[in-house]
């Protein structure tokens, strides 16, 4: 073609992209150091499934967005190697010979490589075709449907423009040396007529040859000059594409499988624990960022997806992951000096401005509830909850700021060993006629730490859940003690609202202890308790075999160590916890429990297992006020009696959950609803649903019950207190 337009061509964009790149990158070496290259084998192996398969783009809420994509996708990838073709052509008249000749004399001399070559020119014309589908879709997605998730944007239909004119410029650059071929053909064979088009063309290239097909009655001079104009236009969208994509939210076409390779490969209930030693506080500034949140930033598509189950965007308050997300990026675009350099914008050196204040505000940290749906929804896997949760920690640890009501949870912790701050001589009260064996005096050895919990010692509705939870271990014969008065907060809500110190100190007290005398394997009633010590206290030593009581009683069902007879005869939904399901993926334990009381007729809300919806006390949220939008918990308490509803009288509007204009409306049903049970396996959410139950008037429709006191409502006893076991005795892991 031409080796000097060319070369121009590349000698403008690349030193424009290497400037920008520069900067982009600057930035990044100038965050936090984190290392992400840990156990590389899964790494691998996630970023072929996540990265290169684009598993979580057809995830079932967004299945055909997310095929549409990967339609676009499987074009940009293997149009990347006929790009690097159009290159050489435009250098190399011997280049072009090859590329465009299947009859050239190199393909029919190595028969083997030109076989994979023809192959790879009908993978090409068909997935090129394919995403002029997608593209197509994407058009009238935004233009007509308009969805919810998705921001409005002239960016999104420039980039639309610049795929589809990669698409059809390669057909019209390949379509015109079809409509050359077959005139060089009537020339030769001295014809007035011959075939429209070459066999080998039209099998290995056919939507080419369409498109040579349509240019034939144009002649071989204008077919040409399209031809000509296609492989330029060609090569200008790919450079200027290529210069777009780090000023643009398709940046991620550059750092979106590094973000896939990167991720963490641990459970996304597990923080970070910083060395408070060394003074690490807590984000301040973007600089106390790592360079992982900053790969976050810069991978966020914008497609929104993190919206769709998002309790505080569902509900109105000030916080979507995608706008934190696109707030700090912009942040770090117009302030890569000042980042890398300290120049603020004055020129002069001077210190990064907080965090909270300049790009975010303080009610936009305190917002989320740390559900994680953002984070399960990512295609690229952001972690956005750890994020915030660095953030809380300076705010607490060394501006003190933070909402008024959690300060008299702190103390509560600090003092008496629990958030509602209650006299530490208390705990056991709610087993005082149980004679449950301690840890550590004469009894024992005992299989199990029963870990009971702040709330199932001090709640009044939970202690109803420990005492149900202790009757099955006793009927079923486990062999278990408590820690009595001893036991002490596990400091979950004191870590997600930031006063990191505080955790720490309940942690390790807490593994000094369990170590000491022996903790091999614990049980927990409640989600947050199980995550926290199942993922967060090994960083302290604390290595136990940890067992939520929904898994335990599943167990011990499917061990016939328990019988369930008694029948109740109603209708239940199951709200997932998000600590057990989404976080720790306990998602058939609760469900099989369920199943096996007899009479039950489970029915499941729309938004649930990996879509489930937050009640909205994660993330120290159960212990803050919502004084924005409407209530977290009476959305998901609507969906509860929309879904009773709805089983009682299929007739009843079930509106779509992941509806694209408006997602959500379940949780607008206003009407009494259903009547039946919501099954909870969490004390925080049956406080939540319990208050909701209130608030909305539904007490004599709705009731909320923990699975446990289900199944000991359900069990078969063998007679004798507390399920057949004589107080003070020790119990055999198994019964004789």
């Amino acid at each position: 073609m031409s080796p000097i337009i060319t070369g121009l061509l590349l000698a403008i964009a690349i030193p424009i992209f290497v400037m920008t790149m520069s900067g982009r990158v600057g930035v990044l070496l100038a965050m936090k150091k984190e290392g992400r290259l840990d156990n590389i084998p899964l790494r691998i192996k996630r970023l072929v499934l996540f990265g290169l398969g684009q598993k979580r783009m057809v995830d079932p809420e967004e299945f055909t967005p997310g095929l549409m994509h990967v339609l676009i996708y499987a074009a940009f990838m293997v149009l990347q190697v006929r790009t690097i073709m159009m290159f050489a052509m435009g250098f190399s008249t011997g280049a072009l010979e090859l590329f465009t000749d299947l009859n050239h004399p190199f393909w029919l001399e190595n028969a083997g490589v030109g076989m994979l070559y023809r192959v790879y020119l009908l993978v090409k014309d068909v997935v090129a075709a394919l995403a002029l589908v997608g593209c197509g879709y994407y058009v009238w997605t935004r233009w007509k449907v308009k969805p919810d998730r998705m921001s409005q944007s002239w960016e999104a239909y420039l980039i639309l423009g610049f795929i589809s004119g990669l698409m059809v410029s390669e057909f019209m650059f390949g379509g015109s040396h079809m409509v050359a071929a077959n005139a060089a053909a009537q020339v030769a064979v001295g014809a007035t007529q011959v075939p429209a088009s070459p066999a080998a063309l039209v099998w290995w290239e056919p939507f080419t040859s369409l498109t040579g097909l349509a240019m034939m009655p144009l002649g071989a001079t204008a077919a040409h000059v399209l031809g000509t104009a296609g492989f330029w236009i060609h090569l200008v969208i790919v450079l200027a594409f290529l210069n777009f994509l780090p000023i643009g939210k398709h940046f991620h076409i550059i750092t979106g499988l590094p973000n896939v390779f990167f991720q963490r490969t641990h459970s996304t209930g597990k923080l970070s624990t910083p060395n408070l030693e060394k003074e690490e506080f807590g984000a301040a500034t973007v600089k106390d960022l790592t360079w992982k949140q900053g790969l976050d930033l810069y991978s966020c598509t914008e497609c929104g997806r993190c919206q769709t189950h998002c309790p505080t965007y569902i509900t109105g308050k000030p916080l979507t992951h995608k706008a934190v997300n696109q707030d700090l990026k912009h942040w770090l675009w117009d302030n890569e000096q000042w980042v890398e350099e300290g120049y603020g914008p004055n020129h002069v050196k001077e210190a990064l401005p907080e965090i909270v204040g300049s790009a975010l505000k303080s009610e936009t940290v305190w917002a989320c509830t740390s559900c994680g749906w953002c984070e399960q929804a990512c295609p690229v896997f952001i972690e956005n909850v750890p994020r915030l949760i660095d953030m809380r920690r300076y705010q607490v640890q060394v501006k003190a700021d933070f909402p008024p009501e959690i300060q008299r949870v702190f103390e509560g912790i600090e003092r008496q060993g629990n958030p509602w701050g209650l006299g530490q001589d208390r705990r056991d009260e709610w087993a005082e006629d149980l004679a449950l064996p301690t840890w550590g005096d004469d009894g024992g050895p005992y299989e199990y730490l029963f870990f009971v919990g702040c709330a199932g010692s001090y709640d009044d509705k939970q202690k109803k859940v420990s005492r149900s939870l202790v009757k099955i271990m006793r009927e079923a014969g486990v062999s278990f003690a408590t820690l009595s008065k001893q036991e002490m907060c596990n400091g979950d809500s004191a870590r997600r609202m930031g006063n990191e110190y505080l955790y720490q100190t309940m942690a390790k007290t807490n593994v000094e202890s369990w170590n000491s005398m022996g903790v091999k394997a614990v049980i927990t009633q409640c989600p947050h308790c199980f995550n926290t010590i199942k993922n967060e206290y090994p960083e302290f030593g604390g290595e136990y075999r940890v067992i939520n009581h929904t898994e335990l009683i599943n167990e011990l069902l499917r061990d016939k160590r328990i019988k369930l007879s008694a029948v109740m005869n109603t209708k239940l939904t199951y709200h997932d916890p998000c600590y057990l399901g989404r976080h720790n993926g306990v998602y058939d334990a609760p469900r099989e429990v369920l199943k096996a009381i007899p009479g039950l007729e489970v029915v499941e809300m729309q938004r649930s297992k990996r879509e489930g919806f937050c009640c909205g006390a994660g993330g120290g949220r159960m212990w803050m006020e919502e004084h924005i939008g409407t209530r977290i918990n009476h959305n998901r308490l609507n969906e509860v009696a929309l879904t009773l509803k709805h089983a009682e009288d299929p007739t009843t509007p079930f509106p779509d959950a992941a509806d694209k204009k408006k997602p959500g409306q379940v949780g607008d049903y206003k009407e009494k609803g259903g009547t039946g049970i919501v099954a909870v396996a969490c004390p925080f959410c049956s406080t939540m649903l319990g208050d909701a139950v209130n608030d909305t008037g539904r007490e004599e429709n709705i009731k909320v019950k923990d699975i446990t006191e289900l199944v000991a409502d359900a069990m078969e006893t063998r007679g004798g207190p507390a399920g057949g076991v004589t107080p003070g005795a020790t119990l055999s892991a198994k019964p004789e």
